[in-house]
């Protein structure tokens, strides 16, 4: 379960983009949409990258500054500590995600370039070839941060994940 946690949380990450600056001003209803987009089309990524489990890939969706929480485990502060979980999770080739369905429930824009999402998901993986498929489920909260090239990048995300498990009730 902590390698899901720990693999699930930093996947659900936002991939950076490099965001085109509108000429309108920042914060203005032009400027808003087109940050919406970008992270629209960043959540297909998180997507594609939580399926691959590429791990220099599940780095990139970090700060060089974020700090990474999940339950259990100490905090993960640096890009370079989060690369090391990272390396350490994804080491099993064996383990696979099958599928990792992200549902953000909001997202608030704050001013000087920061936004803030947070989200359910569900995903399934086995632990090898061959192996049982398991469910989970989870919660994120993340902190985003946008760059001054206009890309998009976690700076602070925690999140839990429990086991799927007959009749228990959803979120």
């Amino acid at each position: 379960m902590r390698e899901v946690a720990v693999v699930v949380c930093a996947l659900t990450a936002l991939a950076g983009h490099a965001l085109q600056r509108s000429s309108a001003p920042p914060g203005s209803q032009t400027d808003r949409a087109a940050d919406r987009a970008a992270i629209d089309k960043l959540r297909q990524q998180d997507i594609a990258v939580t399926l691959s489990r590429d791990p220099v890939a599940l780095t990139d969706l970090w700060t060089d500054d974020a700090v990474r929480l999940a339950a259990g485990v100490p905090a993960e502060v640096g890009k370079p500590a989060i690369r090391a979980s990272n390396d350490r999770q994804t080491a099993n080739k064996g383990f696979k995600v099958l599928s990792y369905v992200p549902e953000t429930k909001d997202l608030t824009f704050l001013d000087g370039g920061w936004a803030v999402d947070w989200r359910t998901f569900t995903a399934s993986y086995v632990e090898s070839p061959g192996g049982e498929v398991k469910q989970v489920r989870g919660k994120v909260l993340m902190v985003l941060k946008k760059l001054p090239d206009g890309s998009w990048r976690c700076f602070r995300g925690m999140g839990d994940v429990e086991p799927v498990t007959a009749g228990k009730a959803g979120f």
